[in-house]
């Protein structure tokens, strides 16, 4: 039996946001479908099972893993908005387990693979957390995600001096955090994306629609201005210009 814990105001305003947008997080997570398929391409086969998969959010990472024929699963999410749609739109094989919680602080059975889609950069720990996630895995057991990478909408960031929701680490700090938590990096790519968008209006709509909106409100004349000034310096023929930098690692158990 888990020891509840205090939320901290972080975890409850990730639980808010993502379950409010968990209905439209698909319509709207065009990148994130794009970088489950991707990493999907590093899976091992046969897949090693059980599979622990954090974040699993409405499914658009499990959908490859059942694809790909995976029958024992363990689904986690922080949203239980999340946690229902993925009940209501993945028919999930009699070995999946969803498991509602933080997976930070959670204490998971043992499995073969962790992995994770576009998740590992809301860790407010990541090195501690990776290290923790060795003792879940059996011996010779997976660790396969992805994140966004510190460039990721840095120029959107650097023009509103916004304070990014998550914690965008370097490719290196990534590659350090995994080798002292006890990992063999066995595969690592980076992946430069340019985004557009009709407008920086869109771009914010989009980032509120996938729950991933900037942690510090802005004052309504902060928002005009940085709406102002980023049109200003980044629109082109083809819309808004944004930057973002993925980082896809596979690595074993030492």
């Amino acid at each position: 039996m888990q020891t509840p814990i205090p939320t901290p105001d972080y975890e409850k305003k990730l639980i808010e946001s993502f379950s409010k947008h968990a209905q439209s997080y698909d319509r709207h997570a065009q990148l994130q479908r794009a970088m489950a398929e991707r990493l999907a391409s590093m899976l091992p086969s046969p897949l090693p099972e059980p599979i622990l998969e954090i974040g699993c959010g409405t499914g658009l990472f499990t959908r490859h893993l059942l694809g790909k024929g995976a029958t024992h699963l363990l689904l986690n999410d922080l949203a239980p908005g999340m946690v229902e749609s993925i009940k209501s739109q993945l028919t999930l094989p009699s070995k999946a387990e969803l498991i509602l919680g933080n997976a930070e602080v959670f204490k998971f059975p043992k499995v073969r693979m962790i992995t994770g889609n576009a998740v590992f950069q809301w860790f407010q720990t990541p090195q501690e957390t990776l290290k923790k996630f060795t003792g879940f895995l059996k011996k010779d057991g997976v660790i396969l995600f992805n994140t966004f990478g510190s460039r990721t909408l840095e120029e959107f960031r650097n023009v509103g001096s916004l304070e990014s929701p998550n914690f965008l680490l370097t490719a290196g700090q990534w590659e350090e955090s995994i080798n002292c938590a006890g990992y063999k990096i066995t595969r690592k790519e980076t992946e430069e994306r340019h985004v557009f968008f009709k407008s920086t209006r869109e771009l914010l709509k989009n980032l509120q629609q996938i729950g991933a909106a900037p942690i510090r409100l802005l004052k309504p004349s902060e928002l005009k201005k940085l709406i102002r000034d980023y049109d200003a310096n980044f629109q082109t023929s083809q819309g808004v210009y944004t930057q973002w930098e993925l980082l896809y690692f596979s690595a074993t158990r030492i």
